[in-house]
């Protein structure tokens, strides 16, 4: 989400205003400051309850009660004006609120593919064996045409031996003479399983069960995140005594590879809808008055795009909450500079803080 966004997050302007209390300045500088976050709040969004109070069918009272629907995440003060009677302070600040719905949102997802495995068990038949493999390749030509995904494919390297080697790639010759795939923090690693077992459950055809089965990792670390399974039935032939019943009981295996080819197609459309709905997140770096992070327009990461920040207590601060608006000020391929909204916070106090950025 940037800044002026259709979301749970906006950022708004505000101001607020209080009596100049003589020998007391900070009292109406709370006040001022106080009121400034209450109208951004109600900027945000706000519930009107109301009733009135009737007799000789006159409305001789109404009352109206203003309930702000949303909270200041964050805030920094504009502008600060005084006159004779009054303090005012301008502010601009972030309101919303937390949604229970999942954001989302088609963006760049990069994926290293690496090498996966297929298992047949030693009762299936022949045909349907021998398509196994054939489905177990297809699985990497489905990925990389997925739209909005870029792969790298390492399908003949393990992810195993790859981690091995991160750990200490001097004792490892192929990454030595090759090097070792380079993941960035926004991007995905994945391994594909594929097995072919027998599924009867005291039916009067003999059934199958194919299952994908995607192993998800996230970033340079190789974190594992998930693992997403995805299961098809195939009921292949009739169970007979008589082999003519079963030779034109068969299922054409045609057709079967045709629906295992579009199960294999849903299961990664459906893997996709699951990487997007997951947010944008990295753990952000200060170093030399800089904040940084490793996420850039190549995991989709956009200007202004806002980043929330929890876990951060800030003194003489007027919220309640312990969290921290920043949002990407440049932003380049694998890597974006940041800044908080709140001027008065340290940059040294967001270091390996993790950031995550709304859709």
């Amino acid at each position: 989400m940037s800044a002026n966004d259709n979301s749970n997050f906006k950022q708004v302007e505000a101001s607020g205003r209080a009596i100049l209390i003589a020998g007391d300045i900070e009292t109406s500088r709370k006040r001022a400051l106080e009121d400034a976050l209450y109208i951004a709040a109600l900027r945000g969004g706000a519930d009107i309850d109301g009733f009135s109070a009737i007799a000789s069918n006159t409305v001789i009272n109404d009352q109206s009660i203003v309930k702000a629907t949303n909270s200041v995440l964050d805030f920094k003060i504009l502008s600060e004006k005084q006159s004779k009677e009054f303090l005012t302070i301008k502010i601009s600040a972030v309101v919303g609120r937390k949604s229970s719905k999942k954001k989302c949102k088609n963006r760049p997802i990069n994926i290293t593919l690496f090498k996966g495995s297929f298992n047949v068990e030693s009762n299936i038949p022949s045909k349907l064996a021998r398509y196994t493999p054939i489905w177990y390749g297809k699985i990497y030509d489905i990925i990389s045409k997925l739209p909005n995904v870029k792969v790298i494919n390492h399908k003949k390297k393990s992810l195993v031996e790859i981690v091995k080697s991160k750990a200490n790639p001097s004792f490892d010759y192929n990454s030595l003479t090759n090097g070792l795939p380079i993941i960035q923090s926004g991007d995905y690693s994945l391994v594909p399983e594929l097995f072919l077992t027998e599924n009867n459950k005291q039916n009067s055809f003999s059934n199958y069960l194919l299952r994908v089965s995607f192993k998800i990792f996230k970033g340079p670390e190789i974190k594992p995140i998930t693992t997403k399974t995805y299961d098809l039935l195939i009921e292949y032939q009739y169970k007979s005594n008589f082999q003519f019943i079963n030779n034109i009981s068969t299922s054409d295996i045609q057709l079967v590879d045709q629906n295992a080819n579009q199960h294999m197609f849903l299961a990664a459309t459906k893997f996709l809808q699951d990487l997007n709905c997951r947010p944008l997140s990295a753990k952000l770096i200060a170093k030399e008055g800089v904040l940084t992070v490793d996420l850039g327009r190549k995991q989709g990461l956009r200007q202004k795009q806002i980043g929330l920040v929890k876990g951060i207590n800030i003194q003489n601060s007027m919220l309640n909450n312990s969290s921290v608006i920043v949002h990407a000020n440049k932003i380049y391929d694998n890597y974006s500079i940041l800044l908080p909204l709140n001027d008065n916070v340290k940059l040294t106090n967001l270091d390996n803080m993790i950031v995550e950025f709304v859709e």
